[in-house]
């Protein structure tokens, strides 16, 4: 064997070893390849923002946030922002307007939205129903028994952001809430059938 063919070898070799070991830290033990981050950061003399996160080999695959003034609609908007595909929604209570005006940003992109409202909600002061409609936003209302009480959206089918959080001045500035944000193309997929079934069973 030649110099060449020898060094070749051992390339080959090397690079084979670091795939294996990265694959085995991904499927066999993922807390080697995991770092849970939490920065807790005091805002004022009563409010204090915890922000938790989980990084994977680089990838970010899930945030929380809590309320009330926990930065949970600024990181929302963040992601509408940067949506350029699709945006499937359901929303209980839907009165920030910031958040009304990350959905127009995204239209005005050529982003498809869908968005589903609750029956009682969607007419209550301050709602964002009628801007939305005034935007060309498609926005329906479920009429269904029951309550529509999801806070979903579903993000160029790969990221789900839910939790107990509505899109209200309330449940960012006075209630106590959670907001999930979950970067998984599958659970993306399983919430996106889910909200295009309840935008089928809708009306304008």
């Amino acid at each position: 064997m030649d110099t060449k063919t020898l060094v070749a070898v051992i390339v080959v070799a090397v690079l084979a070893a670091v795939l294996g070991y990265a694959v085995g830290l991904l499927s066999t033990d993922e807390s080697h390849a995991t770092a849970i981050t939490t920065t807790t950061v005091t805002k004022n003399t009563t409010a204090t923002v915890t922000v938790t996160s989980r990084t994977v080999l680089g990838i970010n695959p899930w945030e929380v946030y809590f309320s009330p003034d926990g930065g949970a609609a600024n990181r929302l908007i963040y992601w509408l922002d940067r949506s350029n595909k699709s945006v499937c929604a359901m929303i209980y209570s839907f009165t920030n307007d910031d958040i009304a005006a990350a959905f127009i940003r995204a239209r005005q992109r050529g982003v498809d939205i869908k968005i589903s409202m609750d029956k009682q909600q969607h007419t209550v002061s301050g709602s964002e129903y009628q801007t939305l409609l005034n935007n060309s936003i498609p926005t329906r209302v479920d009429e269904r028994s029951g309550l529509m009480h999801n806070k979903v959206a579903v993000i160029d089918g790969k990221i789900v952001i839910t939790g107990s959080y509505n899109w209200s001045n309330a449940a960012e500035e006075r209630n106590r809430e959670n907001l999930i944000i979950i970067q998984d193309p599958a659970l993306a997929a399983t919430y996106q059938n889910n909200c295009e079934a309840v935008w089928n069973a809708s009306i304008p």
